[in-house]
């Protein structure tokens, strides 16, 4: 993929010789400063909903977001720990407001609770969490309306409901699936 894009940029700069010359500069410059832009009102939105998620998280809130999802949890993940499902409502949270960045370490700390000592294969309930960090279903896209207001949207707010029925289809879809293949493995295969 590196190379792709080498070759595309070095494509680029070639074409940008022979038309205009004087443009390679500016581009360039252009490009990093949007580039520096966007990463600096992307960490905002991170670092702010990762602050939240903390606070949630020693004020108790995330254990009374778990208590509130745990037949839906269940549903989904069959009987896990505490510290499973805190880690899980975690990272459904904040996926629903499309904190992406702040649900990876709740995702990545659930498998690591989930996993036995000797697993060499993704059990269901791995399964499960992946396809919802993958789907995750979003009644606010928190970082899409960042990197729309960060390049100037007039209304970017405007694909809430649009990212709601498509990450609510595609959530739904991966929930049917992984129940569906899940259920055809045999036990030890995990």
């Amino acid at each position: 993929m590196a190379l792709i894009f080498l070759v595309m940029m070095i494509a680029s700069c070639v074409w940008l010789l022979f038309s205009r010359p004087d443009a390679i500069l500016a581009t360039s410059l252009n490009a990093v400063q949007e580039s520096l832009l966007l990463a600096v009102t992307l960490a905002g939105i991170y670092i702010f909903w990762m602050a939240v998620a903390e606070i949630a998280t020693r004020a108790g809130l995330i254990d009374k977001i778990a208590k509130l999802l745990k037949k839906p949890i269940e549903f989904l993940f069959g009987k896990q720990t505490d510290t499973v499902n805190g880690h899980v409502a975690t990272n459904i949270a904040a996926n629903m407001i499309g904190a992406s960045g702040a649900a990876t370490p709740a995702a990545i700390a659930a498998i690591e609770h989930m996993a036995k000592p000797e697993q060499t294969k993704a059990s269901p309930p791995m399964i499960m969490l992946f396809i919802l960090a993958a789907t995750s279903l979003q009644l606010i896209p928190t970082t899409i309306i960042g990197i729309l207001q960060a390049n100037g949207s007039a209304d970017p707010a405007r694909i809430i409901l649009p990212t709601f029925i498509v990450s609510l289809c595609a959530t739904v879809l991966g929930v049917v699936l992984v129940k569906i293949f899940c259920r055809e493995r045999k036990k030890d295969d995990y």
